[in-house]
């Protein structure tokens, strides 16, 4: 069995001004949007409700980026309404204390799709669980800070983060 986004499949499109059917060539099968052979997997890091993330290497500019593959086997209809909806609330908040989403790229299927994202090296959770000493006040400080401009980002935006 091959890797599934080996073999890219062919797109037909009606003609509408003469009657039949024309193929997509490959180099315009995608848009503006760049593949996932241009990055490199370097592990996986998790899996959450929308889909597997992992580490990866853009090899065109070499910077470490999370690579998160938009999770699709429950749809039939295309890409799943909450990752559209993830994907355009993501593409235009920019600010430092939000996780950027750079870009969408695509495997060589169309229902393969994957959010290139700015990589954090650790997160919250588990940097809470590996420490041998709690956070200094100082430090919880600057924390619920980064954390709270975060917030007050999206509510000045009009969106509810749960």
């Amino acid at each position: 069995m091959g890797d599934p986004e080996s073999e890219p499949e062919q797109i037909r499109l009606k003609c509408i001004r003469k009657d039949g059917y024309f193929t997509v060539p490959p180099e315009h099968r995608l848009g503006r949007c760049r593949s996932v052979k241009e990055f490199e997997k370097l592990n996986r890091i998790g899996e959450g409700t929308y889909g597997i993330v992992y580490r990866a290497r853009d090899t065109q500019t070499d910077e470490i980026v999370a690579l998160k593959k938009v999770r699709m086997d429950k749809e039939k209809d295309g890409v799943p309404i909450s990752s559209l909806r993830e994907i355009t609330l993501l593409l235009r908040l920019r600010h430092p204390n939000i996780v950027e989403l750079k870009e969408v790229v695509v495997g060589n299927h169309l229902e393969s799709i994957f959010l290139v994202m700015g990589y954090c090296e650790q997160d919250l959770a588990s940097l809470l669980e590996n420490m041998p000493t709690p956070f200094s006040e100082a430090q919880v400080k600057c924390i619920v800070l980064q954390v709270l401009r975060g917030l007050q980002y999206l509510h000045q935006n009009f969106i509810i983060h749960r």
